[in-house]
């Protein structure tokens, strides 16, 4: 499991704050603020099987399959260098959502109700 602690990263000459927690066994969200800011700039959602507790289940597949096992299980941890490309994107792209999730290796903006509810009423104005 990773470690909670707040972090410091400087990213293009500008400083932030990240966080890495767990959201299940198969789950980690990263937040990052801007320095001196209380409000997170981000939350994304990465996939990360924790080995120590789907160890059963990854022990299996290896026997069973193991040439499937990097396609079927997350295990890179997250570092200092996803999370500076994380800020890269989010800074790029101006998003107005926060909350991003991993998809296919992109960072992508999740689909929340409201946001949806949003772009169809900006859709029909148009």
């Amino acid at each position: 499991m990773p470690k909670q602690r707040v972090r410091r990263i400087v990213v293009d000459g500008e400083v932030y704050r990240w966080r890495v927690r767990p959201v299940d066994p198969h789950w980690l969200t990263v937040r990052v603020w801007r320095d001196g800011e209380r409000t997170p700039m981000a939350d994304l959602r990465i996939p990360f099987d924790d080995p120590w507790v789907n160890y059963p289940v990854m022990l299996l597949a290896a026997r069973h399959a193991p040439e499937r096992f990097d396609e079927v299980f997350a295990r890179e941890p997250v570092g200092p260098r996803h999370v500076a490309n994380l800020i890269r994107v989010c800074v790029s792209q101006e998003w107005r959502c926060r909350t991003f999730e991993v998809v296919d290796g992109k960072v992508q903006p999740v689909s929340t109700p409201a946001t949806q509810a949003r772009n169809n009423v900006t859709n029909t104005d148009i």
